[in-house]
């Protein structure tokens, strides 16, 4: 097990740093700021020196990655924590890297891309992989609702998560179907992040004053 926790994130650090390759490939031809942020309509509204964007972010990104696969690997529940979801926590931070950080450099050299469109799908996407997986969670400290009474009583746990479930997927749903209706959007994201932080944590409150 230790020698697949290190061959992980030895893969996943080495996938998390490969935009620095393409980075420097047009490192010449980028412009010396280079879209890092974009609104819910996809137009840019935040910028950073080039040098920054093509070696500095990886790095950062990379760091993350290992802070997150040694949380994973430190989990005193580690063994109650379901594969499928530890797949993503261990592998979410590569993606983004090889998505995301090409869009910038794409960005940056004038092309246009769909950013909300293909941004919207993929946290839909991730949303919708969550709520199926995250019933199956049993309790441990990284992955999942982590409350003071989802961790003090497991059937709160398990009645939380097969909520939250159902309410992942279908904001996921939500969130893909608005990508491609811009002017809804802003108020979609905004409803669907007050949605799955308050009622999780509302229904599991409930849950711990009525005893379960």
């Amino acid at each position: 097990m230790k020698t697949k926790n290190n061959i992980t994130l030895i893969l996943t650090t080495i996938i998390t740093l490969l935009p620095v390759l393409p980075g420097v490939a047009l490192y010449g031809s980028l412009p010396e700021q280079i879209p890092t942020h974009f609104n819910y309509t996809g137009e840019v509204d935040g910028y950073m020196p080039k040098n920054i964007v093509v070696f500095v972010l990886p790095v950062a990104l990379a760091l993350l990655n290992a802070f997150v696969n040694f949380a994973i690997k430190t989990d005193p529940k580690r063994n109650n924590t379901n594969e499928i979801m530890v797949a993503i926590g261990k592998w979410i931070i590569p993606f983004a890297s090889c998505i995301f950080m090409p869009i910038s450099l794409l960005y940056g050299i004038g092309y246009e891309i769909p950013v909300n469109i293909i941004v919207q799908g993929m946290v839909g996407i991730l949303f919708i992989l969550l709520g199926n997986y995250m019933p199956k969670i049993r309790q441990n400290y990284t992955v999942g609702i982590k409350l003071p009474w989802t961790l003090n009583d497991e059937n709160n746990w398990h009645k939380t998560h097969r909520m939250a479930g159902v309410l992942y997927v279908v904001s996921g749903i939500a969130l893909i179907a608005s990508a491609f209706a811009p002017a809804a959007l802003k108020y979609t994201i905004i409803v669907i992040i007050i949605l799955c932080v308050s009622v999780p944590f509302i229904y599991s409150y409930l849950l711990y004053k009525k005893g379960n």
